[in-house]
This record gives structure tokens, C-alpha cells and sequence, in this order.
């Protein structure tokens, strides 16, 4: 019997209509990290921000394992598998912030030394963890964002704003850290076939295009996606879909069907098979749930696993 693969959560976020940063702050993500999911990685569609105020333990980020401890800060990027595990016993304090950072950079960033989509790539290029000792300006303003978004004082967007705006110069200034120190591991193909799935999720996208834009054979390609992402190539196309697919049906303007046709499947038939794959319902009926109480799902499950928040 061939060996089971192991399971990765794809945990889905919303971030409201307006901000660019998804708070989650309070006594309920002070606990004992990982219970019940083992080391099972998860990602995001958004970049992770997570402070740890105390506690230990080991965080996972793709092939890379760093023990944490009080005054530790991550910073990790959309699509980068990762996982938190308390020691055992040990409770942890730690709060996150979501952030939209790629609709941050291209509104807000306008720049004529460097273009936002470069700025982009240089920002999610790899997932990290860092000390408030050997980092102090980065910790600062993580410090600072997450109090403006708990205060919430008069001009706090304009302020979060400006913070964000620091925060990616310090992460620009780390990879030019990193690439003086050679120290580069992070798996560059990878990199590229998310970033060209990203692009082309609406066309007709064949896994053996992607392989060619990596410089790989499909086969290939395909033993080292999975090796790193934990998943096959397609599965994760379709996510990318249907995430965006949720995105227009929660803005109202297009039918059902548009919507798939507009995020890559030629049939309805498709696109309802894959939409109920993950979010467990049809679009239609996940429609139903947003004009009833506005509830967001917070995440959609790749695995029987289900994703989720804190009380």
C-alpha cells in the first residue's frame, strides 16, 4: 500500500473592504500551539505577520525548523507552508496580523527607482523568523501596527499606513542582507511556479506550461511541487481559483456562472466540483451564506482537517 501523503491546510482569510491589515489580537491565541494537528503546515492568502510575547516551542517554515521563544517575530508570506508547535505544556502568547501586502505595495508605493511587482517578489520571497534583539526596527514596527490596530485611535488606517510603508523598506533592506550573506535556500522553482499560476489562473493553464516556465520536465516538476508543497500541482491551481471566485461572488456584479469562466473553468459542471471540494458547499449556497449574515468563511480545507480561529 503506497505511503499516505501528508496534509496542508490552505487557511483563508478576508480582509475588509478598505484596510489593508487583518488583526487577530487577544487572550484567544494565547494557548498550546498545535494541538490536535501534529506538524501539519499550513498557508495563507495573505502575508502572516505573528509576534510570540512569550512562551516556546518550534516553527516550521517549508523545509526549515527554528525554535522560538519570547520576543520572536515571523514574517511569512502567502503560499509558504508553515506550522507553530507549543513545547510541550508550554503555553504561548502569541497575536497575527493578515496582511493584503501585494494591494499595498501597487496602491500606495509608487516608486520610480524599483516597480511594485518587483518590490513584490523581493517581499515574498521567503518566510523568516527574527529576534526583537537582532532586529529592532522591524520589531518596533510590528509593536506599532498591531497597537494601532487594537486602539484603534483617530487616524489609525493613515497611521497603519505609514507603518506599512517602513515595514516593507526593513524587509526590502533583509534581503539585501540575505543576498550579501549568500543566503539564499529558498526553493527558487517553486517560487516561480507559484508566481505563474498567480498569473495565469484564468487561462487555460497546463501543468507542463508551468514546468517549461520553471526550465523542468513535467515529471519533474511535478515530484519536486508536491516534495515542497505537499499537494499536486493542479490542487493548487484551483485554489487559487476558487479563492479568487469567492472574492467576486462576495462583490455581487457577475452570475454563478461568469464567475467561473472568468476564474478558468470552461463548464459550470467544473466549477461547482471544485468550489464544493474545498469550501464544502456550492457557490451558490456559499453565496446564500454571505446575504444572510455576512459570515466569511475563515477557511476552506484542502485536507478533512478544517481550519481555525481562536475564541
Amino acid at each position: 500500500m503506497p505511503k499516505e501523503k501528508p496534509k496542508m491546510e490552505f487557511r483563508f482569510y478576508d480582509i475588509p473592504k478598505g484596510d489593508y491589515v487583518l488583526a487577530k489580537l487577544g487572550k484567544g491565541w494565547e494557548q498550546e500551539y498545535g494541538i490536535g494537528y501534529g506538524r501539519m503546515l499550513h498557508f495563507h492568502n495573505y502575508m502572516e505577520i505573528g509576534y510570540c510575547y512569550h512562551g516556546r516551542g518550534e516553527l516550521l517554515i517549508e523545509d526549515r525548523t527554528y525554535i522560538y521563544g519570547n520576543n520572536n517575530f515571523t514574517v511569512i508570506p502567502e503560499n509558504i507552508p508553515h506550522t507553530t508547535i507549543s513545547a510541550p505544556g508550554n503555553i504561548c502568547k502569541w497575536e497575527f496580523l493578515f496582511i493584503d501586502i501585494k494591494n499595498f505595495i501597487r496602491t500606495e508605493m509608487a516608486s520610480d527607482d524599483m516597480s511594485a511587482d518587483e518590490i513584490i517578489r523581493i517581499i515574498n520571497k521567503r518566510g523568516t523568523m527574527k529576534t526583537a534583539v537582532n532586529h529592532p526596527a522591524l520589531n518596533d514596527l510590528i509593536l506599532k501596527i498591531i497597537k494601532e490596530c487594537r486602539d484603534e485611535d483617530m487616524y489609525y488606517r493613515e497611521s497603519i499606513k505609514g507603518y506599512l510603508r517602513s515595514f516593507v523598506i526593513e524587509v526590502l533592506r533583509l534581503d539585501e542582507e540575505r543576498e550579501r550573506a549568500g543566503g539564499n535556500r529558498i526553493s527558487d522553482f517553486i517560487r516561480g511556479a507559484i508566481e505563474y499560476i498567480n498569473a495565469h489562473y484564468a487561462e487555460d493553464v497546463r501543468i507542463a506550461d508551468v514546468a517549461d516556465e520553471c526550465g523542468m520536465s513535467e515529471s519533474h516538476f511535478r515530484r519536486m511541487f508536491e516534495a515542497s508543497m505537499h499537494m499536486k500541482p493542479v490542487d493548487y491551481l484551483n485554489m487559487v481559483r476558487i479563492d479568487e471566485a469567492c472574492r467576486l461572488i462576495r462583490r455581487g456584479d457577475r452570475s454563478i456562472e461568469q464567475t467561473g469562466i472568468m476564474v478558468g473553468y470552461d463548464t459550470p459542471s467544473t466549477f461547482n466540483r471544485n468550489f464544493r471540494k474545498l469550501t464544502g458547499m456550492t457557490p451558490l449556497e456559499w453565496r446564500k451564506t454571505q446575504a444572510k449574515g455576512g459570515m466569511i468563511r475563515s477557511g476552506y480545507r484542502i485536507s478533512a482537517q478544517k481550519g481555525w480561529e481562536a475564541d
